[in-house]
């Protein structure tokens, strides 16, 4: 257990992007025991291939797998936001990130997880926005004059002091998790996202049938049965990045803490989170 127990704060636009990109790492704060929350900003009802549900099934099955999911990692609250699926860079940049520094004076937390915005190769808006959102109320938390109506509510100006940021292509990396007893833990929550692991197997599917390519092995592999093609992927995807510090698995993150402070501190270090 860390030494001194700290509050984190996951922001996310979708209901499986905490399970895909820090599950792990999230799964090992918690054991630490650190408090965790999520706030998801999207109802999830257009994330799906399957021509016979309506917009309303897949928010609600979502939903349900976002609390399944973030329960396995020891995750004690889920909000979402309720804003459309697809469409929230059309949502005001400043009405999104008062919703973010809403859920952050309210929880109060000293560690927040969301996208980078400043990765390459963004191609989900949602991802885009919310990660623009999410820094700038992160960055403007504690300056009392940025929504004084919040103090009626008895929300206060609040610092957050770490940020973790994540990307599918990620860039300045400074902060490597070793996942390596954890990455079982991420598996069993990525599995909870039922229709999103469908949607997954079901997605290379039609890649490798575009392609032209042939893998024997996934021709003909069932969509509902998708727990072993999602587990050689995620194994894959971290056993590339836990090399690069010499583990079995991991997930990184560009880290800040505390402004940059540490390049000042000189022989004095920050207590590790993980």
């Amino acid at each position: 257990m860390a030494n001194n127990k700290k509050t984190v704060l996951v922001i996310v636009a979708h209901a499986d992007d905490m399970e895909f990109m820090a599950g792990g790492t999230i799964a090992k704060m918690a054991d630490r025991g650190h408090d965790i929350h999520e706030v998801i900003a999207t109802n999830n009802e257009r994330g799906t291939l399957e021509p016979a549900w309506s917009q309303e099934l897949a928010a609600e099955a979502r939903q349900e797998e976002a609390r399944r999911g973030a329960k396995v990692l020891g995750v004690q609250s889920v909000e979402f936001l309720g804003y459309e699926d697809g469409r929230l860079s059309e949502t005001p940049l400043n009405e999104l990130r008062e919703k973010c520094m809403r859920a952050m004076r309210r929880v109060r937390p000293h560690i927040i997880f969301t996208w980078d915005p400043f990765a390459n190769y963004e191609n989900h808006q949602d991802h885009r926005a919310v990660a623009w959102a999410t820094i700038e109320a992160a960055s403007f938390c504690h300056f009392p004059l940025y929504h004084p109506e919040h103090r009626d509510e008895g929300l206060e100006p609040h610092y957050v002091g770490e940020h973790y940021y994540f990307a599918k292509v990620p860039q300045d990396v400074n902060k490597i998790v070793d996942i390596s007893d954890y990455i079982d833990r991420k598996l069993e929550s990525l599995y909870e996202h039922k229709s999103q692991m469908v949607l997954t197997v079901t997605d290379f599917k039609l890649a490798l049938e575009a392609s032209g390519l042939r893998l024997p092995a996934f021709e003909n592999i069932d969509p509902q049965n998708y727990r072993p093609l999602i587990a050689q992927q995620i194994k894959a995807w971290a056993a590339t990045v836990g090399r690069k510090i010499n583990v079995v698995y991991g997930e990184e993150f560009r880290r800040v803490r505390f402004g940059g402070i540490e390049r000042w501190l000189g022989e004095q270090a920050l207590e590790e989170d993980t």
